[in-house]
């Protein structure tokens, strides 16, 4: 037993420092080679123009059509369908068998990587939460462990957000609120380990990364700024709701003009590109922007610009092919938002509000769109040092949660999921029963009669088989119909086929125990016919008890990995 307990210990440690130590080195290269890449856009000035007094150059727009042509054929040349993100790590955590693809983890991070260091209006947090999710998944398969697949992404992701935000008690509520949905204390073991040694060796190896929001004013009283927030926060639910609705539009749009050999990324670099060339405060992660917006640096002019452009800018991006995250772009509009409406308190005789109207709209925008509201409180709490602020975010963060849930069904990355068909609220025992097919259950010891077959021949068969149900087939094993022992009986000595039931109730091969389930609702029989779906021919058969034995398997298995 104790030898059990310290190999178990072990173990967790050995995979939260592993995974830590790599998704550290991982994060903090990503984000000083986008650094790296601004700064080297900053001093580049290629093809120069001036208006009138303002002096412009076009290398905003040259970077990122480059970004796109390197994007494209990265997408080419390993022959990737789609980028994969944070929604394809909740999916697989919610479904083992669906584990994560190490080239598509690999690729879609380097896609997200040439995208913000060319300046795209994309994220960076997105693309290393899937890519901690994919490292998490490797580590399974390398080590062979009995913890659970959902364990080990919690493990990379958690060490990922440790690793970008230097927030480890966030990275461990991240992954379990936004990916895992669920706690055990076998699960959030290995978690912790992970987000707490990604956050050393954060200090130890890039003590100059620290990421943090440059706070001038105290917080004031909660009956201040309480009736206040109880206005502004649904606003926010509708700005954050929109942002969502746009990228899903544009996704499906820039679809359409890939289909139609129209290169989409390339079109989103000239747009976002030419923009860029004016306002380029909009353009990468925009970490130095949100600071000085939270600093009140920006006029309410500039701050109704940069939220326009990044809003729109963001969803183009995204949606045409220029991979990036989602996560960065939201707190940039959340403290956007907040600044525009701490402007206008401010002339109303309030500036001790303004500052904490951007902390509060960074944390609801940011929470509703990626579905983590405490994770994001506890973001803000870690990465302002301030308590007051992560308390007062909170009503902001709740009551945006609230509406934009009601609205949008969910996370940005539920509704990317839903619109896949795949359904992250009916829990891990609807998508397991919705990707387990009948044909693992399938009994091969059903009664096949010829079609010639008489009623006595019938009778004699099923009668030795101590069966009440025989299908009829042709010469190919071709399903034509299925007869009952009283359907033999009343045929006698006339062929069997003319009593047959020529379209009996029947499963296809490849068909999900919860389609089967809701098929067999008013079944009346001894079993179902399991055909393939493509031939007619009959593969086997399945009792009513063999399908509720199926979903019962699936169902515990569920429970177990939830319980562990």
């Amino acid at each position: 037993m104790k030898k059990n307990i310290l190999r178990e210990l072990f173990l967790f440690s050995s995979v939260g420092l592993g995974v830590g130590f790599l998704m550290t080195i991982v994060a903090n290269l990503f984000v000083i080679g986008v650094e790296y890449g601004k700064e080297l856009r900053d001093s580049q000035s290629l093809m120069n123009f001036s208006i009138g007094s303002n002096n412009y150059s076009l290398t905003p727009m040259i970077s990122l059509v480059v970004a796109a042509f390197i994007i494209m054929w990265l997408k080419k040349i390993l022959k990737i369908i789609a980028w994969a993100g944070p929604a394809d790590s909740i999916y697989a955590a919610h479904n083992p068998t669906k584990p994560l693809d190490l080239k598509i983890g690999i690729a879609s991070t380097l896609a997200a990587f040439i995208s913000a260091s060319g300046g795209a209006s994309v994220g960076q947090y997105g693309p290393l939460v899937h890519f901690g999710g994919t490292v998490g998944a490797a580590f399974k398969r390398l080590f062979n462990s009995t913890l659970s697949q959902d364990i080990w992404l919690g493990c990379g992701v958690a060490a990922a957000i440790s690793a970008g935000f230097n927030a480890p008690l966030a990275g461990v509520l991240f992954a379990h609120e936004a990916i895992l949905r669920h706690f055990s204390l076998r699960a959030i073991v290995p978690i912790f380990i992970a987000s707490v040694s990604a956050n050393t060796f954060d200090f130890i190896l890039f003590p100059s990364t620290q990421a943090s929001f440059r706070l001038n004013i105290e917080p004031p009283p909660l009956t201040e700024i309480v009736p206040l927030l109880l206005v502004f926060a649904p606003l926010l639910s509708f700005l954050a709701t929109a942002f969502m609705m746009s990228i899903r539009f544009m996704q499906r749009f820039g679809g359409s003009l890939n289909k139609n050999n129209i290169p989409a990324p390339l079109l989103a670099a000239l747009i976002c590109g030419s923009v860029g060339v004016f306002l380029p405060e909009i353009l990468g992660i925009g970490g130095n922007t949100i600071n000085n917006i939270i600093s009140g640096s920006y006029s309410i002019t500039m701050l109704i610009l940069l939220l326009a452009g990044k809003f729109a800018m963001t969803a183009l991006c995204l949606g045409f092919g220029l991979f990036g995250g989602i996560f960065s772009p939201s707190l940039f509009l959340g403290v956007a938002a907040g600044a525009l409406v701490g402007q206008f308190m401010v002339i109303l005789g309030y500036p001790e509000l303004a500052e904490m109207l951007s902390i509060a709209g960074m944390a609801a925008v940011s929470s509703a769109i990626v579905g983590a509201p405490i994770a994001c409180i506890i973001i803000v709490m870690e990465l302002t040092r301030s308590y007051d602020h992560a308390v007062i975010s909170m009503l902001a963060v709740i009551i945006c949660n609230l509406v934009s849930h009601r609205i949008n069904k969910g996370s940005f990355f539920d509704r990317q999921l839903l619109d896949r068909g795949i359904s992250i609220h009916d829990g891990r025992d609807s998508i397991l029963l919705a990707e387990t097919t009948v044909e693992a259950y399938t009994k091969k010891d059903q009664i096949v009669l010829r079609r010639d077959c008489d009623g006595n021949e019938g009778y004699i068969l099923m009668s030795k088989n101590q069966a009440t149900e025989a299908y009829i087939c042709d010469e190919n094993n071709i399903l034509l119909g299925k007869v009952t022992l009283f359907n033999a009986i009343t045929a006698g000595n006339n062929r069997l086929d003319s009593l047959m039931d020529s379209d009996p109730l029947s499963f296809f091969n490849d068909e999900s125990l919860s389609g089967a389930m809701e098929k067999a609702a008013l079944f009346v029989g001894e079993n179902i016919p399991v055909v393939d779906r493509e031939s007619n021919t009959l593969l086997g058969i399945m009792t009513e008890g063999d399908l509720f034995h199926a979903v019962l398997a699936v169902q515990q298995e569920a429970k177990a990995l939830e319980k562990n």
